[in-house]
């Protein structure tokens, strides 16, 4: 059995200059601000270091569950990073809200007819037209010999897709490509050649995103209208534990076409804003039957822990998605 995956990312756009070899930029735009960040390899060493990151709030409203509302509100603050930093080419995410997202198998066919397969098969597994979409899709496991590869499919209407671009052109910048913020996630805070099944729970203002990702690839996304709340109040903390069993007892409840009990989640790793809440983590996670962690944002990075970018640890869990968009993507 062979067992491949696509190490590009979400609609690759196009080819990254050479010099974007030895420097990346990552920009994730969120319903509440756009964080910003550059690294650059090392010419002496291992891995990367640190050029700039930074954060600036977005005007409310301009953006709602990832649907960009006002791009002429939301364009100088692209033209600001663009001006100070010199910034021509990005790596950016899409929002997980308008993105459907399905695991599938497929018949076995040469990688050359790979798309075509696809392509086939969006309009009976997402609500969308294939004239509308835009979609990609990663190797979880091929089998040639059993005739059969199984798929990660991520889908999203057309239109969303155009205004990010449209929104970065219009200032000057060339997306490279997009990640949906859950795969970009999910690069960021499950170290390289973990397999296991994982559930990652990306805690914001007033929404969480839940996915499950097995075998290094996201096979499940939800987000909720409800996370962390401006004060210390968590009014939505029974409504998260509520969500986060009903994950557990769907996943947990899976079987292969044998009728085999599937993998179940062996551990959560907690991200975003509201994974430095000490009291708020520890009052979600007080029932969870499997163990759970803060995210080590940096680890795949470097091999050496003393380049670990200066950042406090409890900042960086709010730049898991940007990160994880500037990470190298031939590894």
């Amino acid at each position: 059995m062979a067992v491949s995956s696509r190490k590009k990312n979400l609609f690759d756009l196009f080819p990254a200059p050479e010099f974007l070899l030895l420097a990346t930029t990552g920009v994730v735009i969120t319903d509440t601000d756009t964080k910003f960040m550059q690294l650059r390899r090392k010419l002496f060493g291992d891995g990367f270091e640190l050029m700039h990151a930074s954060k600036i709030d977005n005007p409310k409203g301009v953006v709602e569950s990832g649907l960009i509302n006002n791009p002429k509100e939301l364009a100088p603050i692209l033209q600001k990073l663009s001006s100070h930093y010199k910034v021509r080419y990005v790596r950016a995410s899409l929002s997980e809200e308008k993105a459907y997202l399905f695991t599938t198998y497929i018949n076995w066919v040469s990688p050359e007819g790979l798309k075509d397969a696809v392509a086939f098969i969006i309009e009976e597994n997402a609500p969308i037209s294939l004239a509308e979409s835009v979609f990609d899709f990663e190797i979880i496991r091929e089998d040639k010999s059993a005739g059969e590869i199984k798929l990660s499919v991520s889908v999203l209407p057309k239109n969303v897709v155009d205004a990010y671009v449209g929104l970065f052109e219009s200032v000057g910048i060339t997306p490279i490509s997009f990640d949906l913020e859950s795969q970009s996630i999910a690069r960021a805070v499950i170290r390289r050649g973990d397999r296991q099944t994982i559930l990652i729970i990306n805690i914001s203002l007033e929404k969480t995103g839940f996915y499950v990702v097995e075998e290094e690839v996201v096979q499940f996304s939800t987000t909720v209208a409800y996370g962390i709340s401006g004060d210390e109040s968590y009014p939505n903390l029974n409504d998260l534990k509520v969500e986060m069993h009903k994950i557990f007892t769907f996943w947990n409840a899976r079987t292969n076409k044998s009728g085999q009990p599937e993998k179940k989640i062996e551990k959560v790793i907690l991200c975003g804003l509201g994974g430095n809440k000490v009291d708020f983590v520890e009052k979600l996670m007080s029932e969870s039957e499997v163990p759970y962690m803060l995210a080590d944002v940096w680890q795949n990075l470097s091999s050496s822990k003393s380049q670990t970018p200066e950042i406090s640890f409890e900042e960086s869990l709010s730049y898991a998605a940007v990160i994880g968009l500037v990470l190298p993507h031939d590894q």
